[in-house]
């Protein structure tokens, strides 16, 4: 049996410059030491700025002399070895926000077990051969992950092992999976549920927009997540790998320590993809009949995608192979290729996939992207989706909040989209909040753009209303230009642009949030592949 007890963190912290480390490998024992080597099996620079800057940064590198799996191994012990105190910070406060520092129950271990054995029988056979490999490289360099946490963890209060991993890698899955296994359950017919509901299963905003004169192509995205979870890692892999259809060596992700992939999720690759999404949900509890354990969690499929896929319709392909059903979301994959500067969109440039337990929906939305934008706000795009997931009933009883068309958000997009004219129209677009003059918000602070739910008004009585330390907790951008640099720009925290910065005192003074600062008042960074670390943009 699994089981957890509740561990209280000192603070730690590193000094903001970025220090270099490698990582050797002597027989069967690996090694750290703060230099850089590039005779080493990887090696990477480092820094935690949480209290400066909001984000700590990690860039890593692989030596492509050593085997696929030593590398993969290894980048994960380095990363952890060296952001122990971080990882914990990541898990308390997690554990503590979403699990109440309740122990797993044995139906969330037996399903992962299960899980697990799937993939390693999957794994030892012939089909999809490709496939399965890098599936295994990806979780080779979790297992590296949890060994090198455990020896870089010098506090014995402060063990994880790898089912505690697994809770902040599946962050996303798990707000299917556990509704899933009957670990959770809603009361449709309660105001006070769907509120509820819609604030912790409305996760993300994104845009991607298309230049008047097809100059550029820019891409955004703010992820809506509890407060408690703003303890950050800015990642770039840069992995040498050799196997089958490898397509992407570098991709950088916004991220969260101890994470193999970005959850939020927002990946930027050397290939000219830029992937995102935003979460939908379920309102039909029925369709969780679909999840398996015979099948292969978001968060590792996602990860696969972007490495494998030279394309739009590749990683569309590649991402509906084993679906899980868990993390339903709307994925965007932008191709920067596919751009003809001054002419237009080749096809290609945008796919858009949406997903449910037991089906997958996608398409080419280049078309729809020609003539402006696209939006998305966490309501299903495809009329198959939107109808399994049951939109239309709430859509009629509690209002535009479940409506596709008449969305605040999907307002506010069509309104203003296409002004964004520069980079920095995409900046302010996503961090858009000016819910007390802005009529389309309808007086909700969480019906903008870059949601503060903190801010919600505690006299109004809405069923989208509830207030809580939770909203949009940073905002990332590119575009063509910036992609050809392996550049993002990226600000963590909730917005402060039209809004005061977000603080943990008050009523907010007892929410986790350990190893983050009090205030949350930063500005945007560049972060460049290769780079020791960010620079304020």
């Amino acid at each position: 049996m699994l089981y957890l007890a509740f561990l209280l963190l000192a603070h730690h912290s590193l000094a903001d410059k970025s220090q270099y480390y490698t990582i050797y490998q002597q027989g069967d024992s690996y090694s750290v030491k703060q230099i850089k080597d590039v005779n080493g099996v990887a090696w990477c620079s480092f820094s935690n700025q949480m209290m400066t800057k909001g984000w700590s940064f990690i860039d890593i590198e692989t030596n492509p002399s050593y085997s696929d799996q030593i590398q993969m191994y290894a980048a994960g012990y380095l990363e952890a070895f060296i952001s122990t105190d971080l990882i914990w910070a990541n898990y308390i406060n997690i554990f503590t926000g979403e699990w109440d520092s309740k122990p797993f129950s044995s139906a969330f271990t037996n399903w992962m077990e299960e899980n697990i054995a799937f993939m390693n029988t999957s794994q030892q056979g012939t089909t999809d051969t490709a496939y399965w490999t890098h599936v295994g490289l990806v979780w080779t360099q979790l297992m590296g992950m949890v060994d090198g946490y455990t020896a870089g963890n010098t506090n014995p209060a402060q063990v994880l092992e790898l089912v505690h991993f697994l809770i902040i890698n599946m962050d996303g899955d798990l707000e299917d999976l556990l509704p899933a296994l009957n670990q959770t359950s809603v009361e449709w017919d309660d105001m006070d549920a769907v509120a509820n509901y819609h604030l912790h299963n409305t996760h993300c905003s994104a845009l991607v927009k298309v230049a008047d004169d097809f100059s550029e192509l820019y891409v955004g995205h703010s992820t809506w997540e509890s407060y408690y979870e703003m303890t950050r890692m800015f990642k770039t892999y840069r992995f040498n790998l050799a196997a089958a259809q490898t397509a992407s060596k570098v991709q950088m992700m916004s991220s969260y320590p101890g994470t193999v992939s970005s959850i939020d999720d927002f990946y930027q690759m050397d290939t000219g993809l830029v992937v995102t999404e935003t979460t939908n949900g379920l309102m039909d509890d029925s369709l969780y009949g679909a999840v398996t354990p015979s099948s292969v969690l978001s968060f590792l499929r996602v990860v696969v995608a972007n490495r494998m896929s030279s394309n739009g319709a590749d990683w569309v392909q590649i991402f509906s192979m084993y679906n899980s059903g868990t993390y339903n979301n709307q994925w965007i994959v932008v191709d920067h290729n596919k751009l003809m500067p001054g002419v237009g969109l080749k096809k290609g440039a945008l796919y858009i996939l949406e997903q449910v337990p037991g089906y997958i929906e996608s398409m080419d939305a280049t078309s729809i992207l020609q003539f402006g934008y696209w939006g998305s706000f966490n309501v299903p795009y495809f009329e198959n989706i939107y109808n399994m997931s049951d939109f239309a009933p709430y859509a009629e009883k509690y209002g535009t909040v479940f409506s596709y068309m008449n969305n605040p958000r999907a307002e506010i997009f069509r309104r203003d989209a296409n002004k964004v004219e520069h980079i920095g129209h995409m900046q302010k677009m996503m961090r858009y909040n000016d819910w007390e003059n802005d009529k389309l918000s309808q007086g909700n602070a969480g019906n903008a753009i870059s949601s503060r739910y903190d801010l919600c008004e505690k006299h109004i009585k809405n069923p989208y209303i509830s207030r809580s330390a939770e909203g949009a907790i940073d905002s990332k951008v590119s575009s063509t230009s910036l992609w050809k640099n392996m550049t993002v720009l990226a600000q963590s925290g909730p917005t402060h642009d039209q809004q005061p910065p977000f603080s943990y005192t008050g009523e907010w003074a007892k929410q986790s949030h350990v190893g983050q600062p009090t205030l949350w008042n930063f500005d945007w960074v560049s972060v460049q592949a290769g780079a020791p670390s960010a620079r304020k943009q």
